[in-house]
């Protein structure tokens, strides 16, 4: 009952055009960095993989800032969060707004990965294409696109203002940018730029000569992967934990 209404409000909130948009702009920024010569045509999955998650730095903080902020905001501009307590508890609305922000989060991922992949027989890489790298970019994409949604849900319920959520998420992604580009020591206490030391690649040679980059796989980050999904997890707790004492 409660997924059909959250299904409901999203038709309305035309959800569906935030999952295509976000993944279509990802692929419009990576199909515009097609390779050309043969030398890149033999790294272009590499190159790909590797751009993935600068990219998902910059824009995904502020998509999943817009996703929850979307989820809340109807409630909050309605004032009807009292009148809702009374016809269902606090915790079947928290875990209708989590579960579908979840979906639709997964959905992103999804459409995202699946054009990422085509993207490669598109511009005819030669390069062999990696399946556990594949699945490795995806499943830490999605853990830290999760991480991020309960952040920002979790400012939504204790401020219950749209901007609060959007500006923490702009500020974020500005972060995520700048850490990218330091020390991976420095990148582990910005959690919006997960998403680059989770990578699985990373530059292993740059001609200066013919300003060629070659990429190289790096070990999976099993740890900061795990860390994660604890920290996600422990969002969603505070995030039930304020909802369920403040007044209304």
């Amino acid at each position: 009952m409660i997924f059909w209404v959250e299904m409901q409000k999203a038709r309305r909130r035309h959800d569906l055009l935030l999952c295509l948009l976000v993944p279509l702009i990802i692929l419009l920024w990576v199909g515009g960095l097609s390779p050309e010569s043969e030398e890149e045509l033999a790294n272009g999955y590499s190159a790909l993989f590797y751009s993935l998650p600068v990219i998902h730095s910059i824009l995904l903080p502020v998509a999943m800032a817009a996703l929850a902020s979307r989820l809340w905001d109807m409630e909050v501009k309605g004032g009807t969060m009292k009148l809702l307590y009374t016809l269902q508890s606090r915790r079947s609305l928290l875990m209708g707004k989590a579960v579908f922000g979840l979906l639709e989060t997964a959905l992103m991922t999804a459409i995202e990965m699946g054009a990422a992949a085509l993207l490669g027989q598109v511009h005819g890489y030669t390069e062999a294409f990696s399946t556990a790298q594949f699945v490795y970019l995806a499943v830490c994409t999605f853990a830290v696109e999760a991480m991020l949604f309960f952040s920002e849900l979790l400012l939504m319920i204790r401020f219950g203002n749209p901007m609060t959520a959007l500006c923490v998420g702009i500020v974020g992604a500005l972060l995520g940018v700048f850490s990218a580009f330091m020390p991976p020591l420095v990148s582990y206490f910005v959690p919006w730029g997960y998403f680059v030391p989770l990578s699985c690649y990373e530059v292993a040679l740059w001609d200066q000569a013919t300003h060629t980059v070659t990429y190289g796989p790096r070990p999976y980050s099993w740890g900061l992967l795990a860390f994660t999904v604890v920290l996600a997890a422990a969002l969603f707790v505070a995030a039930w934990r304020m909802m369920r004492d403040k007044e209304v």
